[in-house]
């Protein structure tokens, strides 16, 4: 099964089945029951098992809540159980959750003791628990259930149990992305299991995780790449080719178990092995698959394996997913069967027949809405404004994204709640969406377009916060009926928003006037173009870097130079590439931006903070390493920065061996209005990869951010004098100014790359000497900072434009 269906299965809408619904069952089949009927549980039982082999699954639903009113002629653990199956066979896994619980909670116990039958019941009651638990994503409940089904099989002596919970147990480390653990869970199991069937299932299984982490190698490989740190991308890329080709052995031998079985095990074998192969031995696999698939029973199994089959064959997807609605059709599953339609649309959309294409998106809406299913919903939206949009209907166009990304945000929470390797994949998944629409909004020119595509670029900001950190800790609502006037007077906001053909600037006055300008440049080449003038910045030996200052500055900022006149600062709301390189160099061919203007920068989120920090309150709490340590090379200078730094605003020094992350964590919970970091700390990657350099430890932007969220007294002004970001990571920035957004850090003053600290000394004290001057705030401080810099005869940008102020 490929990704994006083994994401949005196991993701569900929960919360349908709640104890009161259940009573309401119980109320009605009384009232559908006579009081002079006076059939025998088993009676009853046998009529729900004739309901369920018809799928009449509300009747058995009914009478088995009955059923729970006559404890003394079916045991309550059986009875749950059974409601427990049910409710996981038609998707609602709540539901079966409630039930599996409620099945546990009945098993009697004498002495708090559980005799042998008790322990095999309950053993296995907790296996089904944790599979419904691995279903919606939640590994980290289903694992200790896992475990401690494990230790109740031992007991009970059922190895068949055992291995049962060794295969859920690897599907659930698989799930979390612990793929270490799930390949000795599911090795484990593999070594004690004889059927053919079995075997095949934990075959599959350990394919996906190695082709899991491969990806996760491949990842880290490319982040190592942007860093400019070859040797280890070089690593991880042959870890990932390792993997791959155990993933490829593995798909190999499940065939080959499975050759003389007909089932969906085989079936997700034979597609593994597809996806792993040559185009030419997968056209080989097709008709092989499809003639297995028609053979078996119809099952929403099925109808996912006919959904990924289509994949491979492109010229025969209709075909294949007309076979898919038609089984969905047949098992009545609404849910099955809006995957079904929306992709027959979207083969349709391939081949240009958009009529037909748009009538099988519409049908996959209703479908999904037939069973609140947003995150099937929302791609059939997507899919819809896409098409409205082709065929020259931008209203309804614009309808469709607006309900497209409606669903996401409903989804973002239940998504965010799931384990790592569940949440959806934002970026290839979702922010397509906001990007298409935003250009459907600014392609207008309609004033109330340009304040709602504003909005939607906050969205979509906060989402690929939330998206970076795995988490909602960010609740921040955006204001859909445009932003409100600017309290500071002296002060513009730029907006960059850059899309594949197009970028657009968008200019906020202090009054609240908004204007657009469009810079018809494509997204590869501005990305191209940024990346040069970063690299060539951070050359100190050259000029080079001019000629695309100034280019850069006609491109982005002389269409709005009249209407920057009349301001002191500027507020960037950048997108993209454009995070990870400073403003400030920009040139007129006279002068850089920052001799005209204070610069600072912005998440934007409705929110522009004033950057101004209490004056009768400048104490500073400074760590700082002088010597090498984890690769790094020595910062000598560091001691003389953080002697200035007292000298101008006064507080406590640590250094060296009394910078550990203890030490570090109890300081700050003191309180100090300004953290000043003198260290060695990289930004890129992911926030695990990403951190500041302690004397005994990394610390990551993930623990450092829970470090400050804690604090009761949140910190004014962070900074980072010897940290950077990878150039060619549009996230490397995110990251940074997420801390300020999540810890309630007013400020962060950091810088893009490493420079030498010797030269960061001087404009480090001038920074501080200037900020300790009432009149100025951050952004104006490390300008008169930076103007200092560039009046000396080695005035590189290099060494004064890496630092950046970035707010809330």
């Amino acid at each position: 099964m490929n990704f994006r269906f083994k994401l949005f299965f196991s993701i569900l809408v929960i919360g349908l089945i709640n104890p009161a619904i259940i009573q309401a069952d119980i109320l009605l089949a009384e009232s559908l029951m006579s009081p002079q009927e006076e059939d025998s549980g088993q009676e009853i039982l046998s009529q729900v098992q004739r309901y369920y082999a018809r799928g009449q699954y509300s009747k058995a639903i009914l009478l088995l809540n009955k059923l729970l009113q006559k404890p003394q002629q079916i045991e309550p653990v059986t009875v749950h159980s059974n409601l427990a199956e049910i409710y996981r066979h038609i998707g609602q896994y709540s539901g079966a959750i409630a039930h599996w619980k409620a099945a546990i909670e009945s098993i009697p116990t004498q002495n708090d003791r559980l005799e042998k039958p008790q322990l095999v019941v309950l053993s296995k009651l907790k296996v089904d628990l944790a599979r419904a638990y691995i279903h919606l994503g939640q590994a980290s409940l289903a694992i200790p259930l896992l475990q401690e089904s494990l230790d109740l099989a031992k007991q009970a002596q059922k190895p068949e149990i055992e291995n049962a919970a060794q295969r859920a147990l690897g599907n659930a480390y698989k799930i979390a992305g612990e793929y270490d653990r799930a390949i000795i869970a599911y090795t484990n199991s593999l070594k004690k299991t004889q059927n053919p069937e079995t075997t095949t299932r934990i075959l599959n299984g350990l394919v996906d995780v190695y082709q899991l982490r491969s990806k996760q190698y491949l990842t880290e490989a490319r982040g190592a790449d942007l860093e400019g740190n070859s040797d280890v991308s070089t690593q991880y890329a042959q870890l990932a080719k390792t993997d791959r080709a155990k993933a490829k052995e593995y798909a190999k031998r499940a065939v080959q178990v499975s050759k003389n079985l007909t089932s969906l095990a085989t079936v997700r074998a034979l597609l593994n092995l597809s996806h792993l192969s040559s185009k030419q031995e997968t056209n080989a696999n097709f008709e092989g698959i499809l003639s297995i698939l028609d053979s078996l029973p119809a099952s929403r199994s099925k109808v996912y394996l006919l959904i990924n089959l289509a994949e491979l064959e492109k010229q025969k997807a209709i075909e294949v997913l007309s076979k898919a609605v038609e089984t969905a059709t047949t098992l009545t599953d609404k849910r099955a069967l809006s995957f079904a339609l929306g992709d027959l649309g979207n083969a349709y959309e391939k081949e240009g027949s958009l009529e037909q294409a748009l009538l099988w998106t519409q049908k996959a809406q209703i479908a999904a809405q037939q069973v609140f299913a947003a995150d099937s919903l929302y791609q059939w939206q997507w899919q819809a404004g896409r098409l409205y949009q082709r065929i020259g209907a931008e209203d309804a166009a614009r309808d469709a994204y607006r309900e497209a990304i409606a669903s996401v945000q409903s989804i973002r929470n239940d998504l965010l709640n799931a384990e790592k390797q569940l949440q959806l994949d934002f970026r290839s998944q979702v922010e397509p969406i906001y990007r298409e629409f935003l250009g459907l909004l600014l392609e207008s020119g309609n004033k109330a377009q340009i304040q709602e595509a504003l909005a939607t670029a906050d969205l979509l900001q906060l989402s690929q916060l939330q998206s970076l950190f795995g988490d909602d800790c960010l609740e921040i609502k955006p204001n859909l009926q445009g932003y409100k006037a600017l309290t500071l007077t002296d002060t513009v906001i730029i907006r960059s928003i850059i899309l594949e053909d197009k970028t657009y600037l968008i200019l906020r006055l202090p009054d609240g006037t908004v204007k657009s300008y469009p810079v018809r440049i494509k997204a590869k080449q501005l990305q191209m173009q940024i990346e040069n003038w970063r690299y060539s910045l951070e050359d100190l030996s050259s000029e080079r870097y001019l000629s695309l200052s100034q280019s850069l500055y006609n491109l982005l900022i002389r269409p709005l130079a009249k209407d920057l006149a009349a301001y002191s600062r500027i507020v960037f709301i950048n997108d993209g590439r454009l995070r990870n390189v400073p403003m400030a160099a920009l040139h007129n061919g006279q002068r850089f931006l920052i001799e005209k203007y204070a610069i600072s920068y912005s998440l934007g989120l409705n929110s522009v903070s004033k950057l101004e920090i209490k004056r009768d309150n400048l104490k500073t709490l400074a760590f700082g390493l002088t010597i090498g340590i984890n690769g790094f090379p020595a910062l000598a200078n560091v001691r003389q920065e953080i002697d200035d730094i007292a000298k101008h605003v006064g507080g406590r020094q640590f250094l060296n061996r009394e910078f550990t992350q203890e030490n570090f964590q109890r300081q700050l919970e003191k309180g100090y209005p300004i953290v000043h970091l003198a260290t060695h700390a990289r930004f890129g990657g992911s926030t695990d990869s990403a951190f500041i350099q302690a004397f005994d430890r990394e610390i990551s932007l993930t623990k450092l951010s829970a470090i400050l969220s804690g604090l009761q007294h949140p910190i004014e002004l962070l900074v980072l004098s010897a940290c950077q970001t990878a150039a060619g990571n549009d996230r490397s920035v995110l990251g940074l100014a997420g801390i300020a957004a999540r810890a309630r850090v007013n400020t962060v003053v950091g810088s893009l790359w490493a420079v030498n600290d010797a030269q960061t000394v001087s404009l480090i004290e001038d920074f501080y000497k200037s900020l300790s001057k009432e009149s100025l705030n951050e952004s104006f401080a490390l300008r008169s900072a930076q103007l200092e810099q560039i009046s000396q005869p080695l005035g590189h940008p290099g060494i004064w434009s890496s630092f950046i102020v970035i707010g809330q």
